[in-house]
């Protein structure tokens, strides 16, 4: 710990699950992410899909010091396979965290992320009464804590934006921070082993920017004091 430790959730809101970590890679790509597991604290029994091991399997980035953040920063993101049931069964209240966290990234890619048609699935889900929010951006809302919006591939015009707030019925004042879709990252010198999940991202050859991954910290930095 380091006096002034905090954590921030990173999730997707449009299906692509590697989106978080590669949002960690490009903030901070030293020392790479690792596997974490967080202990279930409530007085209740674990979901189901936990209730073996009692924890919850996260990716993990330590970021240390980064301005402008007066924090020394820890990002917590789900890992793959469980990112929709952790949405589904639990809220981030119920586990046990080494720091408070206390700001939410919430991603969007442009590619992925489509409107559902008036007759599927997921809509005819969504008319069922559930104790717990149906999309990702629900269960962020749930938390009441200061999130931000990294639109990925989306257009820096009004309209652009304009029509993505729409989409998603977004109160005027959620920022939502629109950015350079997924790049193509170029072959670097470097060792290939060097990263649990290096050989995942050099066959697809996926990276976030890095100066807009730090403008969107920057940005939920800025939301957090706003609703101090």
């Amino acid at each position: 710990m380091h006096g002034h430790d905090v954590g921030v959730w990173v999730c997707e809101g449009s299906g692509f699950a590697l989106s978080p970590v590669l949002f960690m890679q490009a903030v901070c790509p030293e020392p790479a992410p690792r596997l974490l597991l967080v202990k279930w604290k409530s007085a209740a029994v674990p979901p189901r899909p936990f209730r073996k091991e009692g924890a919850l399997p996260l990716i993990y980035s330590e970021c240390g010091r980064l301005p402008p953040w007066p924090y020394h920063l820890h990002l917590f993101a789900p890992q793959a396979p469980v990112a929709h049931t952790i949405e589904q069964t639990s809220s981030l209240h119920e586990w046990s965290w080494t720091v408070p966290v206390i700001g939410i990234i919430l991603i969007f890619n442009e590619k992925y992320d489509r409107p559902p048609s008036v007759l599927s699935f997921n809509r005819l889900l969504n008319r069922s009464q559930s104790p717990k929010p149906n999309t990702p951006l629900a269960w962020v809302q749930a938390h009441h804590l200061p999130y931000v919006i990294a639109a990925l591939g989306y257009d820096e015009a009004t309209t652009s934006v304009e029509q993505f707030r729409s989409q998603h019925n977004l109160a005027a004042d959620i920022p939502v921070l629109p950015g350079p879709a997924l790049i193509d990252a170029r072959p670097r010198n470097q060792d290939t082993q060097s990263s649990m999940f290096s050989s995942v991202f050099e066959h697809q050859k996926l990276a976030v920017d890095q100066e807009y991954a730090r403008a969107v910290l920057a940005g939920l930095l800025k939301q957090i004091e706003r609703e101090r």
